[in-house]
């Protein structure tokens, strides 16, 4: 990180008042002026006995205590991490700061994230959604400490966690999804049957164990209920186990009954909360991930909510982002050459931050967790409270000047269409799946830093011709530049975008009202939005004759948050190349700590659209787009082709119809069958009952049937 522009900023914040930019900003910008004082106590001689006066004193922490105070202002000269601790904290994207003439630039999302962040539900529909999502870490916004420790008080005063069972789930690896209540009910009952024959078959053998059972002495029907018992029970028990956590913490008060021990929509929904507030990625199943946070017990899952949230902050005060991503096809670090002329691998700076966070603030248990949190008094809104921790050493290719690039493999691509000519889906495997690799350059070699998973283009659903049809859409290969990266984005969406994806029902409403409403948290800014919390546009370049980058044409392509955690890792997108929220927010974080910029601030929009659906009419109306960060010198990333699949070796340009179920074909909006043959549509007959009714049909029956007398 340039560390001088890090000084520049803890000084900002001290002799100023204002938001702490923790990243480097472009020399264009103007910060407001210092007070004299504060610039003469920097400038004034120190007595010779005495060392000089601290511009920005602030605690170091070691050990779980704090002992001495450093000086913020060049904490990073002597490696340390300035830390804020306060209620006002939010990445540098939300922050707010000058442009180049001195005027502030208010970030209009920014007093949104704080209100989120501090689980305090705006009377507008970000507070609506926000307050059915609840935990918002899993989308991008980190809580607050105030919040995480009356979390962390409400579960130590739970009586319930000390009966908690645990050992179920600790001994089971398999995966248990939700299907029905029916299916639910259907397993409780089996489990229970085998159960019950299975303790007749102890009991006639004398024996309490399962194990303990000769299964020679068995008939067949008796060895076949010990079989499926065992195959039932641990699942069982694991439901079982999970519910009576989940009960204990409360995520059941609201969801009533549930079946127990199986997956029943209660045990489903209440288990997704519990995703979400422990940031597991998954759809309320019980699998791996999910596991590995039920296997601890309640109190350690909120300590380790707490280092995650200390471990962020730190990641972007610090600028950095090596996070153990960057392994060889062996899972071993990649390395990088060094002035030495040795090989020496690439640090996991992010989990050496997190050990000494561990080690400064005290973390080491759930109880001394809770102590640290007291110890910080009250937590007011709008207040900054800056801190010291020892830092990690640098790699040395931290030299002040990163030049970044990106590379996205696109991975395994389908240009084929996906369905068969009776409109079934067709298998497409995807064993490798896209990737970005973010890189710095040392020693004229290349150092890989990290490597995240991302989307890419594929069969998309689009309004065309006033008829939804398929059209696949591409994620442009070759090389590309960014130049703008925008915090809370606005998506507008196009012509071609089908109305109905624009719209969301109405959760309150009074008679006679529609039954749909904008959707806002699509278009944006939203932490749910199209672009999530940031954007950076890609986009095409010349270079001129002096070798100047010459910025050119905009095709739609965008790396960018998302919400739909779960599809980055396995569906496509509309082309664009879309990151875990907290990802994105990181990544783009990093490029403008190491890269100079200035802030454009608010983008004006005018962008209005009416959306009829079902014969009713809304107003898509939005006045207002992101708040714009601009590169001075524009950041290279390149598209790889990836691995081309399939028969085609290039993406159709023509749309195709939806597969009409009732008529057996894909019917154009004009009333012709059409089939995809190679990459042409070719008309063919329809069926030769095609809009006839069926004989069963009662339609058809009636019309045949005598009129009454």
């Amino acid at each position: 990180m340039n560390r001088w522009g890090a000084v520049a900023a803890v000084l900002a914040l001290v002799v100023t008042g204002c938001e702490p930019p923790q990243q480097t900003q472009s020399s264009e910008a103007k910060p407001a002026p210092a007070p004299k004082p504060a610039v003469s106590a920097v400038a004034a001689k120190p007595a010779k006995d005495k060392p000089a006066p601290m511009v920005a004193p602030v605690p170091l922490w070691a050990g779980g205590e704090t002992k001495r105070e450093v000086d913020a202002a060049s904490a990073t000269l002597h490696g340390h991490i300035v830390l804020d601790l306060g209620e006002a904290w939010t990445p540098y994207l939300f922050t707010e700061g000058n442009d180049a003439d001195g005027n502030l630039l208010t970030n209009a999302y920014r007093q949104t994230y704080l209100s989120l962040a501090r689980q305090e539900w705006p009377k507008d529909h970000h507070g609506e959604r926000a307050e059915d999502d609840k935990y918002l870490e899993l989308y991008g916004i980190l809580p607050t400490l105030s919040v995480l420790r009356e979390r962390i008080h409400a579960v130590d005063n739970l009586a319930c966690r000390s009966e908690l069972d645990l050992e179920p789930l600790r001994s089971f690896s398999g995966l248990v999804t939700y299907r029905s209540n029916d299916t639910a009910k259907k397993k409780a009952r089996d489990f229970i049957w085998y159960r019950n024959h299975v303790r007749k078959i102890l009991r006639k053998q004398g024996v309490e164990d399962i194990e303990d059972l000769n299964v020679e002495l068995l008939e067949d029907k008796d060895k076949g209920a010990v079989r499926r018992y065992k195959r039932v029970a641990p699942p069982w028990f694991a439901v079982e186990a999970t519910q009576a956590r989940l009960k204990c913490e409360g995520y059941y008060k609201t969801r009533g009954r549930y079946v127990r021990g199986a997956m029943d929509w209660s045990t489903h929904d209440a288990l997704a909360e519990f995703e979400r507030r422990h940031r597991i990625y998954s759809w309320g199943y019980l699998g791996r991930d999910t596991l590995k946070v039920l296997r601890m017990a309640p109190m350690e899952a909120e300590r380790e909510a707490l280092l995650r949230v200390l471990t962020e902050r730190a990641v972007h005060a610090a600028g950095i982002i090596e996070d153990g991503s960057s392994v060889n096809s062996k899972g071993e670090p990649r390395t990088f050459l060094g002035a030495d002329g040795e090989r020496h691998p690439v640090p996991n700076l992010v989990a050496d931050v997190r050990a000494r966070i561990v080690e400064a603030f005290g973390l080491q248990t759930p109880e001394r967790a809770m102590a640290f949190l007291d110890t910080l008094g009250e937590l007011t809104a709008g207040e900054h409270r800056l801190v010291a921790i020892e830092g990690p050493q640098l790699p040395e290719y931290y030299d002040g000047d990163m030049v970044l690039t990106l590379e996205y493999d696109r991975g395994d691509v389908w240009y084929d269409f996906p369905y068969s000519g009776e409109g079934k889906e067709l298998a497409q495997p995807v064993t490798r799946r896209p990737r970005v690799t973010l890189y710095t350059r040392y020693n004229e070699k290349r150092v890989t830093l990290a490597r995240f998973g991302t989307t890419i283009g594929g069969w998309r659903s689009e309004f065309i011709d006033e008829s939804v049809m398929w059209k696949y859409k591409g994620s442009p290969v070759g090389p590309r530049v960014w130049k703008r990266i925008v915090a809370a984005p606005v998506w507008l969406p196009p012509e071609s975008t089908p109305p109905r994806d624009m719209l969301k029902r109405k959760s309150k409403r009074k008679k006679g009202d529609p039954e749909f409403e904008v959707n806002y948290h699509e278009t944006g800014p939203s932490y749910a939005s199209a672009y999530g919390l940031v954007a950076a546009y890609h986009r095409k370049y010349q270079k001129g004759k002096d070798g100047a980058i010459l910025v050119g044409g905009d095709e739609g392509i965008r790396t960018h948050g998302s919400v739909d955690y779960m599809s980055i890792m396995r569906r496509h997108s509309h082309g664009c190349h879309r990151l875990h929220n907290h990802i994105a927010v990181r990544m783009m974080s990093f490029v403008l700590a190491h890269r100079p910029h200035k802030r454009i601030g608010q983008q004006p929009v005018a962008f209005k659209r009416e959306l009829v659906h079902d014969e009713q009419t809304y107003q898509l109306d939005i006045k207002r787009g992101g708040y714009i960060y601009e590169l001075d010198t524009p950041l290279h990333v390149k598209i790889l082709e990836g691995r081309i699949r399939g028969k085609l070796e290039d993406p159709l340009e023509l749309a195709v119809p939806k597969f009409d179920d009732e008529i057996g074909r894909y019917m154009t909006s004009d009333g012709r069958a059409v089939e995809l043959q190679g990459r042409e549509l070719v008309d063919v007959p329809l069926p030769a009952d095609a809009g006839l009714p069926m004989f069963d049909d009662p339609a058809f029956t009636d019309a045949l049937a005598p009129a009454p007398l």
